[in-house]
């Protein structure tokens, strides 16, 4: 029994399925499997939790994703504070020659850009240097990153700017679950499972099932309601500070 534990290991779902429907040990494989897709379907919704890791950047200035890497939701490099501060998304970077060693000499400009050197001049001043008036349309604002990537999801890499100068990122991603025996999940999540094996056997409902995953989901962390959460939220609105 799973008793107020905070996981409980998938085999031990799928007895509970075989013992609450009188089913055999000969069924325990068929079971098994769709627990595992039972558990594929509810890790996307809401189940898988991130899993954080440093990766180094090649010389080529990419990275590959790792082999067990599903879905990625942030990209970055660590801050003093120890807070990842994420890159930004720069789809204009290319792809050409992405896996290449030698990508850096396969993409030298052909037309040259002076504008970040103009945007970062101390001697701008009323958009008026050197005698000329120059309206910088297009010019970010202060929002402070310290790089741009971009994600090939065809070749599974990211890619960085050819300017980047770390020599390593911080990738927060979804990995896959491992199919073997002692392969462990969340205690409020076993009734969902047991419920989505009723029903792909024709045991049970789809609706059944839903209902059960949707009592799941508001047990994980994050998707409960806290009291200190909730203190945080009023404090925080309620500082010493002048009204707009």
């Amino acid at each position: 029994m799973s008793g107020l534990a905070k996981y409980i290991s998938l085999k031990t779902v799928v007895s509970f399925f075989l013992d609450e429907i009188g089913k055999s040990s000969g069924d325990f494989d068929q079971a098994w499997v769709l627990a595992f897709r039972a558990m594929d379907k509810l890790g996307y919704a809401m189940a898988f939790e991130p899993k954080t890791v440093r990766l180094p950047v090649n010389g080529n200035k990419t990275v590959p994703f790792p082999s067990d890497c599903r879905s990625w939701s942030k990209i970055g490099i660590l801050n003093d504070n120890g807070e990842v501060s994420t890159l930004k998304i720069n789809n204009a970077l290319t792809t050409f020659k992405d896996t290449n060693p030698n990508r850096l000499s396969q993409i030298n400009g052909d037309v040259g850009d002076g504008l970040p050197l103009l945007a970062n001049t101390t001697f701008f001043l009323n958009y008026f240097y050197n005698g000329m008036f120059m309206p910088l349309f297009g010019v970010g604002g202060g929002l402070i990153q310290y790089g741009e990537c971009r994600v090939d999801d065809a070749n599974n890499v990211i890619i960085l700017s050819p300017d980047f100068r770390y020599d390593s990122i911080i990738l927060e991603y979804i990995s896959s679950p491992q199919m073997d025996g002692d392969y462990q999940i969340r205690d409020s999540l076993k009734e969902a499972v047991i419920a989505f094996i009723k029903w792909k056997m024709k045991l049970g409902t789809r609706e059944e099932f839903f209902a059960e995953a949707v009592e799941a989901r508001r047990t994980l962390p994050g998707k409960k309601f806290t009291l200190q959460t909730f203190n945080q939220v009023i404090r925080e609105s309620h500082g010493m500070k002048l009204l707009a």
